[in-house]
């Protein structure tokens, strides 16, 4: 069983993973996108803005799935309760924090789905 200082830190991490990773993920993906639209236009095809998006999709999928062990690594029987309660909140905000971005990363492609790169 690991001490609770390596639980708390590797949770310490892992929320912090989780609340960063959405919104580094979509900033990412809409500069890239932005970027990548000239190039799109002129080779009248949206696939690479759709890889775009789906790369930041699982970026952002790979911070909630860090939000959620480090929910998990909260639980340890031996953390006391305010740290307990700060790794909670953090671990919660990074799932909010990475259900919205995906959201939001899902809203911006829609676009690219429906019209021509040029439009």
């Amino acid at each position: 069983m690991a001490a609770p200082a390596d639980v708390m830190g590797s949770s310490s991490v892992l929320a912090w993973i989780g609340v960063l990773a959405g919104p580094i993920a979509w900033a990412g993906d809409v500069l890239v996108r932005y970027a990548l639209v000239t190039p799109a236009c002129a080779s009248d095809s949206t696939a690479l803005l759709r890889v775009v998006s789906f790369m930041a999709l699982l970026v952002t999928v790979c911070g909630a799935i860090s939000a959620w062990q480090a929910y998990q690594n909260v639980d340890h029987p031996n953390v006391r309760s305010p740290i307990r309660d700060r790794g909670r909140v953090m671990a919660r905000l990074g799932l909010l924090s990475s259900a919205l971005f995906a959201l939001a990363i899902v809203a911006g492609s829609i676009p690219q789905w429906m019209l021509g790169p040029c439009r």
